[in-house]
């Protein structure tokens, strides 16, 4: 089990400090983009680590096979072992790309990752997966390699815009859909605008909690741990549709108004709670906007779905809910089904 530690600023460098003797770690890289570089990285005492500082600027576009080969070069160029170590210090595309280029090279060095996002604490940096882009389509290539560590510091949360926010907290709903009644009203009645980090630290626990529970009776993905795929078979597709007409969302707005239409698919085919659809949809509405998408659009998204990679054959494959707390695997949706849930939300 990975170990998940919750630290302020002044405790990370020792903690690292820490591993490094356990893990008789030879070698310490930090990877970082332009941002943390310039906002976090100063808040993580690294004196007495004297670690290789590696910049990679990236967007979803480049989470891509020649950054993770840039990293490995660097490696390489350094003479990094199976005994170095990776501290990713980012959002979701450093822990993810770093992730798979630790886990990858010589067949896997250490790492560990100091998420500094709401979204890459939920989402990247725990439960083991690690993911490229490939030809268009999300985390096509990865790895189920755990990270040695977690380090999460909710302060880093406070340099956050509002989308930002707002892109976490998706995933966080997401959770407690899949959780249980109690999480849920917990959740929604979070006041995302306010963001109170003390109330906000307590949510995550419990978020990652549960997340844990889950990967570690299926850390490979073949059966309960699909539960936290609910949303994202069609959110990854509208996330992948916007990239390829340069319009980027933010991942937590596609996971959003992928719930949304996987709500409508569970309402329709398990006979959901359509009030649950219609609290959704009216909190969805105020904080995260209208469907960016019209109905030109749903032959792309749909050909995105078909190479989802819980699919068996020619099944779209869903994690729907007949209830909150109550997930059932490997749901299909025709193709009718799934435009009529994209035209529910958009029109809604």
């Amino acid at each position: 089990m990975t170990a998940i530690k919750y630290k302020s600023s002044e405790e990370i460098g020792s903690l690292i400090e820490s591993e490094i003797r356990i893990r008789h770690i030879d070698q310490v890289f930090i990877l970082v983009d332009n941002t943390t570089n310039r906002l976090c990285l100063s808040k993580i005492n690294t004196t007495n680590i004297s670690p290789t500082i590696i910049t990679l600027d990236l967007n979803e576009q480049s989470k891509d096979l020649d950054h993770v080969v840039q990293l490995w070069d660097i490696f390489m160029e350094n003479m990094a072992t199976r005994h170095s170590l990776l501290i990713n210090v980012g959002g979701g595309l450093i822990c993810d790309i770093g992730g798979f280029a630790a886990a990858t090279y010589k067949r896997g060095m250490h790492f560990i990752n100091i998420p500094t996002t709401l979204l890459a604490t939920i989402d990247a940096a725990t439960g083991g997966k690690n993911g490229i882009n490939y030809r268009g389509v999300k985390n096509m290539i990865g790895t189920f390699v755990p990270a040695d560590l977690i380090i999460i510091n909710p302060t880093f949360f406070e340099t956050l815009d509002t989308e930002n926010r707002l892109s976490g907290y998706a995933e966080m709903i997401k959770h407690s859909l899949i959780g249980d009644n109690i999480l849920f009203e917990q959740t929604m009645s979070y006041d995302i605008e306010k963001f109170d980090i003390k109330r906000l630290s307590l949510l995550l626990k419990q978020n990652l909690d549960l997340k844990q529970r889950i990967t570690e009776n299926d850390p490979l993905d073949n059966g309960i741990r699909k539960s936290l795929n609910f949303g994202h078979t069609i959110g990854h597709a509208l996330e992948a549709e916007s990239i390829s007409k340069g319009n980027t969302i933010l991942h937590g707005y596609a996971v959003m108004w992928g719930m949304l239409a996987e709500i409508y698919l569970s309402v329709i085919k398990l006979k959901f709670d359509k009030s649950v659809l219609h609290t959704m949809m009216s909190f969805a509405k105020e904080h995260y906007g209208s469907f960016p998408f019209t109905c030109k659009e749903y032959e792309n998204i749909y050909n995105y779905m078909k190479h989802d990679k819980k699919n068996s054959g020619d099944e779209i494959n869903f994690s729907l809910l007949a209830g909150i707390g109550d997930v059932r695997l490997n749901q299909s949706a025709t193709k009718e089904e799934i435009f009529e849930a994209l035209d529910y939300i958009r029109e809604n």
